[in-house]
């Protein structure tokens, strides 16, 4: 298992702070889409590798929004898609996280009530409470079932998977956050242990894996180191945060103030031979901190990088180091 990071913004002094901590591997993190031609994510590609840094994970990668809710214009995207799995592969790049969630504003697929919930020290941290959710609003896309959605995957996984196999590049979905359904009539089917386990069946290859979301599944109250050796060799990609509450009321905490014996977890994670890249996840915003928090503030992310290090060394050994 090695490090790896979200740095935002990614400006140069920012991935060189993070290459200055022994971190090697950046998620090239944007959930509005990736540079579609192979020469436009090369030239980013050289850019982070100037900084000290490689490319390990594509997160969020070319838009799917008509494919998830079965839109006219799903097969363009679907080649396009197939497209950026190619250039991937042709710059080495071996993990595209990515989820199905319905995407109905740039801001609504991860739902929360609160960004200013107080955590340790009255950090401010993101929370989610159903009794203060609008769960009732009717989005321009009406309603959907559970039964569309695994239809408007399959026809997805159908066409990508051996896009993916020819590239050499692991899938890796991640869960819905929350993973609860529906949410403004939409269904959310990437909510539960079973329905990873239909994925896999839809598409058996061992490129079709998940993102285990250590939150996300936090927030189902489900026991993450059972859960580790269930999914074993079909997590590529691994997020780190925990929560505490309930999956109808929680809040994020710090990586080491919430309910999770993190270091049962981790050697969990070397237990069933999971050797991919982690990164930290949502972290709370300190006070140093300005602005709207999004979860990645960069002095927060800084802490929970060197939490991470203190858990995993004594497990992996040694878990960063400079790219080469």
């Amino acid at each position: 298992m090695k490090l790896s990071a979200v740095v935002n913004p990614p400006t140069e002094i920012n991935l060189r702070l993070i290459a200055q901590l022994g971190v090697a591997d950046l998620v090239y993190y944007n959930m509005q889409g990736m540079p579609t031609e192979l020469e436009a994510l090369r030239l980013e590609q050289q850019r982070v590798e100037r900084c000290g840094l490689r490319i390990g994970v594509v997160e969020g990668g070319p838009p799917i929004d008509l494919i998830v809710l079965g839109k006219p214009g799903r097969d363009q995207q679907i080649e396009n898609y197939q497209r950026s799995l190619d250039h991937m592969g042709r710059l080495g790049i071996r993990t595209l996280c990515y989820n199905f969630m319905p995407q109905i504003t740039a801001d609504a697929m991860v739902m929360r009530t609160s960004l200013t919930t107080p955590e340790r020290g009255g950090a401010h941290t993101s929370s989610f409470r159903m009794a203060d959710f609008d769960n009732d609003r009717l989005t321009p896309e009406g309603r959907t079932t559970d039964a569309q959605m695994w239809d408007n995957l399959e026809y997805f996984l159908r066409r990508v998977v051996p896009a993916a196999e020819a590239a050499g590049v692991n899938l890796a979905m991640h869960p819905d956050d929350p993973p609860l359904s529906p949410l403004w009539n939409l269904s959310r089917i990437m909510r539960s242990v079973e329905n990873f386990e239909r994925l896999f069946a839809l598409a058996p290859s061992p490129v079709n894996g998940l993102t285990f979301c250590q939150g996300c599944f936090a927030e189902l109250g489900l026991d993450l180191v059972a859960t580790i050796r269930r999914f074993g060799a079909r997590i590529h990609f691994a997020h780190c945060r925990d929560v505490a509450g309930t999956p109808l009321d929680f809040r994020e905490t710090f990586p080491d103030n919430g309910p999770t014996d993190m270091a049962a977890v981790f050697r969990a994670y070397r237990e069933v031979g999971f050797r991919g890249l982690i990164r930290s996840d949502h972290v709370p915003q300190l006070a140093t901190e300005r602005g709207e928090n999004d979860g990645y503030g960069m002095q927060g992310n800084i802490f929970a990088i060197g939490y991470l290090k203190g858990i995993m060394e004594p497990i992996f050994g040694k878990v960063t180091g400079p790219a080469p």
